[in-house]
């Protein structure tokens, strides 16, 4: 088993929205993550992802390193409980 986490990854200063929200679709693929934008706006895209731990804390990495040629000056990851308040265990 392994622990399930949902994040809300917020990025913001970066002009390349397209890219980053292409990179962050094939990384989510690639990991076989939830990942639902939930803003994507000039300078500022939120995305809210869930899966394993690890792999969550990857995609974070991924997006704040940014796309080829953008830098990402802002990065917030805030936790999101399940439905029931609380992370929980997968299998």
């Amino acid at each position: 088993m392994s622990r399930w986490e949902r994040m809300r990854l917020e990025l913001e200063g970066c002009t390349a929205v397209e890219a980053i929200l292409c990179l962050a679709r094939e990384r989510a693929a690639l990991m076989a993550l939830e990942c639902v934008v939930v803003e994507a706006g000039p300078v500022r895209v939120v995305f809210e992802v869930a899966g394993p731990e690890p792999l969550v804390g990857a995609f974070e990495m991924a997006c704040s390193l940014g796309p080829a040629g953008c830098v990402v000056p802002v990065v917030r990851c805030l936790p999101v409980p399940g439905e029931d308040g609380v992370q929980g265990e997968r299998e």
